[in-house]
């Protein structure tokens, strides 16, 4: 009879075991100054898709992917001509803005001329009769006509009303439009411009490096976030994870178990947290082995099975499924209690089942220097993406940072350096630390007075 396969539980009990710290590494890593914590040095990799382009190791949240089209799309772009214009740059934008405004004065200064041209004789205000309106003069009046309005007329106060005039009247009239329409176009411009939410974005800081470490009988990769502007909380600030392969370049989401991403993955980011993935057999952080269950490409987690959120197990005689292993075995050992006080028979009941089928079978996990094998030969990148509203401007931005195989250091003690000073009257982030990763296993010793977990920020006092 095949045996039902091991949960989380049997690699959780494995894992103390199989990690171990590789090599003699100092208490303290300091991430921005200081070398990652493994010898061997990272194949040729692919291009990062995000780039820490921004000061303190940071990104300024674009994405480095481009197409090979150009102009050719134009017809797509058309239809979204305003935001496409705005992700211009500012200076290039204000340029390009007063030159058309600079354009639009001078052709309506050219029209001026050539109306009042058009008969010398006739006196609607702009020049004298015989004596038409010069350019320079007509430069001003377009100006005028297009910054202003209540005025009158360069030789006269009302001859733009006598009979024969009204083509003049109609040019003012459009002028006045166009000064109108493209001045309410550049106060929304300068206003989506100025007040765009993604900026919000470089505020967000992430950790400089992530880490791989074991907490809990499980090997979990960890980064660190926090809110600069943190006296204005993010609102509905959450966090994902995503993969990218070497070979197969295209995002696969990482599940995270803290903040656990069923509930939204949401964080409150005006405190430092840590972001944490379980790299379980189902992570394409773990090297590849036979699944528990066929996950048929969904993205699942194996504490799900643990703490009742999914069944693992199926039942191989009745079909029932159950979360845990150890779960499954107590099923078979009551049915058979049963089955053999009501003498069912033995063949395709519970009473087929022997002990040495209920033993779970053990999926080996892999050491620290396997898992980083695995990520060096197999994965790219990996991108974490936090998104919120901005309370100020009521819009939703995103921060991005990007972790290759140098940004993570690998160390079965790693965990991220306190940086959170409580005082009598307030908290204080200390920033100088927010990038330092603690390799020994002081950080447990902790205040006894505050509650503290190895991902926690809090500094002793």
């Amino acid at each position: 009879m095949a045996n039902a396969r091991s949960t989380g539980e049997a690699s959780s009990r494995s894992a103390a075991r199989a990690l171990r710290d590789d090599e003699a590494l100092p208490p303290t890593y300091n991430s921005v100054n200081h070398a990652t914590s493994f010898e061997s040095k990272a194949p040729p990799s692919i291009p990062r898709l995000v780039r820490r382009n921004l000061t303190f190791n940071q990104s300024k949240n674009v994405v480095r992917v481009s197409h090979n089209k150009g102009i050719q799309i134009f017809e797509l772009l058309r239809h979204d001509w305003f935001h496409v214009f705005l992700r211009q740059n500012t200076f290039l934008s204000t340029v390009f803005l007063i030159s058309v405004w600079t354009t639009m004065i001078l052709v309506f200064a050219g029209l001026y001329v050539a109306f009042d041209n058009r008969d010398a004789e006739k006196n609607c205000g702009l020049g004298q009769a015989g004596d038409p309106i010069h350019f320079g003069a007509a430069f001003a009046f377009s100006l005028e006509t297009s910054t202003t309005v209540g005025y009158g007329l360069p030789n006269s106060g009302n001859a733009y009303f006598e009979a024969g005039c009204g083509g003049l009247q109609t040019l003012i009239y459009f002028q006045m439009v166009w000064s109108m329409m493209f001045n309410a176009f550049l106060f929304a411009f300068f206003y989506n411009r100025l007040g765009r939410c993604e900026a919000r974005g470089a505020q967000v800081v992430l950790s400089n490096k992530a880490i791989v470490h074991s907490e809990r009988g499980q090997i979990r990769f960890q980064i660190r976030i926090f809110d600069v502007d943190a006296r204005y909380p993010v609102v509905e600030a959450h966090v994902r994870l995503y993969a990218v392969s070497r070979t197969k370049p295209v995002p696969r989401l990482l599940r995270t178990i803290q903040p656990d991403d069923e509930l939204g993955g949401v964080l409150f980011l005006s405190l430092p947290c840590v972001v944490t993935h379980h790299i379980d057999v189902y992570s394409m952080l773990h090297p590849p082995v036979e699944e528990p269950i066929n996950s048929l490409g969904l993205g699942l987690r194996q504490v799900d099975g643990a703490t009742g959120g999914r069944d693992e197990f199926i039942c191989p005689v009745c079909g029932e499924s159950y979360g845990t292993h150890e779960r499954w075995v107590r099923h078979v050992r009551y049915q058979k209690v049963i089955e053999a006080n009501d003498e069912y028979p033995v063949e395709n009941t519970h009473l087929s089942l022997k002990e040495e089928d209920l033993i779970p079978p053990l999926y080996p996990t892999p050491s620290l220097k396997e898992l980083r094998e695995h990520f060096k030969e197999e994965i790219a990148e990996i991108i974490c993406v936090v998104e919120g509203i901005d309370p100020l401007m009521s819009g939703t931005f995103q921060a991005l940072q990007s972790y290759q195989f140098e940004d993570i250091v690998w160390n079965e003690k790693a965990s991220f350096a306190p940086c959170l000073h409580i005082a009598k009257k307030d908290f204080t982030v200390d920033l100088d630390r927010f990038h330092e990763i603690d390799l020994s296993s002081s950080a447990s010793a902790m205040n006894p007075d505050i509650s503290y977990r190895r991902h926690d920020s809090v500094c002793s006092t």
